[in-house]
């Protein structure tokens, strides 16, 4: 979970405001907060076992639908008991808070372990293997993650990974409600979550981890990176084929099990074959907490190795001194190219492009955090001022320029497709809303055409009560095409009939009405859209992407502080696209 700054008003409560509502449990700090809440560590005085307690801020506990999402992450963790998965011990809601009570993990994710940091494959296979292992005992369950990513893995003293925040976990047979498919995490999401959310099964999760892999191995995203993990860590080419598999865009095309990728990597590690060639770290080893000692993997050097090197090279150059000289100025000849340059035709040795630096390779090592705090990036050394050369003088004259304003990056992340789907799925949800008020709307009209019709018939002359009759057919027939509202203006015609405009006030009212309580109504929804934004937050923090990150927390201002910008949206009169 990321600091308080991406929620503009929830403050962690204090722990001295939480110890009486929570008898049972001794506080002992709060270990992270931000928008979705704060977890702390407690201490559960009748077993004496350390927990951690999450919080979540007061305006969840008012949505319905936030309620029924949260009620079932708790019930889908707490019927899993397996060691690569965080145990769920209580949940409730306590003076208007939702709570939850976990198992303590002391140690931080996989997130803020490895990442942009390519990792040693056989701790990579130990990894990732327990991961799959816990996916496997939560699919044979019914429960899918469908949020399976570094940072909701989280890493105890040993090292042991486990898989927590089942925030968008569900039981299969429960179907995604609307709003929820706009939660997903970008580049770990498969396809269909997206597409077709109706249709996600457990086989999401396998993508998620067959991108995580490639992750681990390689220190970068698939997406960031496509090139096989083998061709940009120089590892055992048969990962490539694992996170092919795994991350195949149809879900038909996947494994058939969480089980299946972990058989997949114990095979690699049970039977290396040739040792790899390893480029892309520096020759180290690490010692977990647990004191086992991790080899990275080395290349092999040795006496006899580098002679036989420096004998090979020896004899290259007098073969060149000797047979690689030709007569200048002969006819035929081939030019010799100069010296320290390629001896083969420029022609005839394409240059391919230089891969990315490759990340180093650590030993992963766990500690205290329990949600996602996105990590601060590390401010970039600043290179030295080159010296002015002494031929260019500046002179004195000259004005000094004034130094030109930053001009802010633009956003990596899609914000305007984001928008789109957030607004296209909250019109879903305000569906029922929308359709009531369209109902009360052609009440309203059908009744403002009967009283119409009553007095148009107390018309004395027949002409004129006929011209009145089908004067005023035509004005409801008009106000049907409407969407069945009424105009604010009468026509002249109907406008001078005694009475007409006292009832036209009296229905358009109780349009205005009907209007109001819609916007009212739609506005209760804004706190899921705010949570789908901040969610957004939330991933991009990793992402490092400040840009788009400033752009979506205006809009939570915007929301916050205009009641009626969420109603706008939904109803098609305003966009938060940003040019």
């Amino acid at each position: 979970m990321s600091d308080s700054e991406t929620h503009l008003t929830f403050q962690a409560p204090e722990i001295a405001q939480l110890a009486p509502a929570f008898p049972g449990y001794t506080f002992e700090s709060l270990i992270a907060t931000g928008g979705m809440g704060a977890v702390y560590h407690a201490i559960q005085k009748s077993l004496g076992r350390p927990v951690a307690i999450k919080i979540l801020p007061d305006e969840f506990s008012k949505d319905a639908a936030f309620c029924a999402g949260f009620e079932a992450e708790a019930k889908a963790m707490a019927r899993l008991n397996h060691p690569n998965l965080v145990g769920v011990y209580d949940f409730g809601e306590i003076n208007g808070m939702l709570f939850i009570v976990m198992e303590y993990v002391p140690g931080k994710s996989l997130f803020h372990s490895s990442n942009g940091i390519s990792i040693d494959p056989s701790e990579v296979i130990r990894l990732v293997t327990g991961i799959c292992n816990g996916l496997a005992h939560a699919h044979e369950h019914g429960i899918i993650h469908r949020d399976i990513k570094p940072s909701n893995i989280l890493l105890d003293l040993n090292a042991l990974p486990k898989i927590g925040d089942f925030g968008l976990a569900r039981p299969v047979e429960h179907k995604v409600e609307a709003g929820e498919e706009i939660f997903g995490t970008p580049h770990y999401t498969a396809p269909e979550v997206v597409e077709a959310p109706q249709s996600v099964d457990y086989r999401a999760d396998l993508f998620s981890v067959g991108v995580m892999l490639h992750e681990l191995l390689t220190g970068t995203l698939p997406a960031n990176d496509p090139r096989p993990a083998s061709a940009i860590v120089h590892c055992d080419p048969r990962f490539d084929a694992v996170i092919r598999r795994a991350t195949n865009p149809r879900p038909g095309a996947r494994y058939s099990s969480a089980a299946e990728i972990a058989d997949a990597l114990l095979a690699i590690a049970s039977n290396p074959g040739p040792k790899a060639l390893q480029v892309n770290a520096p020759q180290r080893s690490t010692r977990g907490l647990t004191g086992r000692r991790i080899q990275t993997t080395k290349q092999s050097s040795s006496a006899p190795g580098i002679f036989s090197a420096l004998l090979v090279i020896a004899i290259g150059i007098v073969v060149f001194s000797v047979f690689g000289k030709k007569t200048p100025g002969k006819e035929g000849d081939v030019p010799q190219p100069a010296a320290g340059t390629s001896a083969v035709p420029e022609q005839t040795q394409p240059i391919p492009p230089a891969p990315p630096k490759p990340a180093p390779v650590v030993r992963v090592t766990p500690e205290p955090v329990h949600l996602d705090p996105a990590p601060t990036p590390e401010t970039a050394p600043t290179p030295e001022t080159a010296p002015t050369p002494e031929t260019a003088p500046t002179p004195e004259t000259a004005p000094t320029p004034e130094t030109a304003p930053a001009v802010p990056a633009q956003p990596k992340f899609d914000v305007p497709g984001f928008y789109e789907r957030a607004r296209a799925i909250m019109k879903e949800r305000a569906a029922p809303l929308i359709d009531k008020r369209d109902r009360a709307l052609t009440t309203n009209l059908f009744n403002f055409g009967i009283d119409l019709q009553r007095i148009v018939r107390n018309i004395g002359p027949t002409r004129e009560r006929s011209m009145a009759v089908e004067q005023l057919e035509s004005f409801l027939a008009k106000d049907k095409e409407n969407g069945n509202r009424i105009p604010k203006q009468l026509p002249d015609g109907l406008a001078g009939i005694a009475g007409v405009g006292t009832i036209h006030q009296q229905y358009l009212k109780r349009q205005e009405d009907i209007g109001a309580s819609l916007s009212q109504e739609l506005t209760q929804l804004s706190s899921l859209y705010i949570l789908g934004l901040e969610k957004q937050i939330e991933r991009l923090k990793s992402e490092n992407d400040p840009a788009a990150i400033a752009l979506i927390q205006a809009e939570i201002g915007k929301t916050r502080s205009d009641n009626q910008h969420l109603p706008n949206l939904v109803l098609g009169s305003d966009s938060p696209v940003e040019p």
